[in-house]
């Protein structure tokens, strides 16, 4: 009867110790999908998204399509994308309604597709979608857009969220982008031998601009500290659009490349300059265009002369 007793002990035992040490076995959550695989393109959760596009006659460039969840995908997809232009009607209808300068989806003819369909990899986190666009003879001041969307996948589903974008199209160059302003006015004189002197001391001029490409050989800034955004004109004017536009063609000016790294200084519309010149220097602490021109500012002739420093 002990010896009974006693292996039903043992029993009891080893049940207990195998509940506790299968209770204290460290289970791993990610070793296995913790959410829906489903297909997306990257950027897509706000419908919109701006892509720095060169200038240029066929400029490459991509968007991504990843998968949702814990793990990379297991097998092959096939993803099936459409061009959708509808979309952009749609973006502006919805957020653009007082906006004088609206998007616009490009003209079939300026971009090319090489093919609709993509694969993602088993393995792999994401894949690209290639296409390459002719931006040489879009317009700074305009907006352009392509809409598309995923129309199908294989072996998984699409998002419901994320699978529609309205690519906006932002245009640079080598040149483009946020720059330090350190220069001097100065007010000039003729000396009577049809030399222009200094005029009264220089004034310090400080202030960050940005450099908007024009095409791929030039850049466009607002002269001195005049409001360079739509943003900053929408504080102050009734209506920002016609204000802004104004003041670019008053103020605007252009930094365009003749050879290498010379570039001349013109006015963009109606700014009166006279004459000047500009360098882009690169690869150094003060990377940057170092310029000078004149212009006439009423009955008086002033000199802008400095620096545009690119900020890091």
């Amino acid at each position: 009867m002990n010896n009974i007793k006693n292996i039903k002990q043992i029993i009891v035992f080893m049940l207990l110790a195998a509940l506790i040490f299968s209770a204290c076995e460290v289970v791993d959550p990610l070793a296995s999908e913790q959410y829906q695989k489903d297909i997306y393109i990257v950027g897509a959760n706000e419908r919109i998204a701006s892509f720095n596009v060169p200038f240029g006659s066929q400029e490459g460039t991509f968007v991504s399509i990843s998968a949702s969840g814990t793990k990379r995908v297991e097998q092959d997809v096939e993803i099936t994308l459409r061009q959708n232009d509808g979309l952009i009607d749609w973006y502006n209808g919805k957020y653009m309604l007082d906006a004088k300068v609206k998007y616009q989806p490009l003209a079939p003819s300026l971009v090319n597709v090489p093919s609709w369909k993509a694969t993602l990899a088993a393995g792999e986190i994401y894949t690209r979608f290639p296409f390459s666009i002719n931006t040489s003879v879009l317009h700074c001041d305009s907006l352009y857009a392509i809409g598309m969307a995923i129309e199908s996948v294989s072996n998984y589903q699409k998002a419901e969220k994320g699978t529609d974008l309205v690519f906006v199209l932002k245009l640079v160059n080598d040149w483009s982008g946020n720059y330090y302003l350190d220069a001097t006015k100065t007010k000039l004189k003729d000396d009577g031998n049809s030399q222009w002197i200094d005029d009264g001391p220089p004034t310090s001029i400080r202030f960050s601009r940005i450099l908007t490409a024009t095409s791929a050989d030039a850049v466009r800034f607002f002269h001195e500290s005049t409001k360079e955004t739509l943003t900053e004109y929408k504080n102050s004017s009734f209506d920002p659009s016609a204000s802004y536009f104004e003041a670019l063609g008053k103020f605007g000016i252009r930094f365009v490349r003749t050879n290498g790294n010379k570039f001349t200084v013109e006015a963009w519309d109606s700014m009166p300059i006279l004459d000047g010149e500009a360098e882009y220097v690169a690869g150094s602490v003060d990377s940057g265009f170092k310029f000078w021109y004149d212009y006439m500012d009423g009955a008086n002739r002033y000199r802008m002369s400095g620096v545009f420093r690119v900020l890091q």
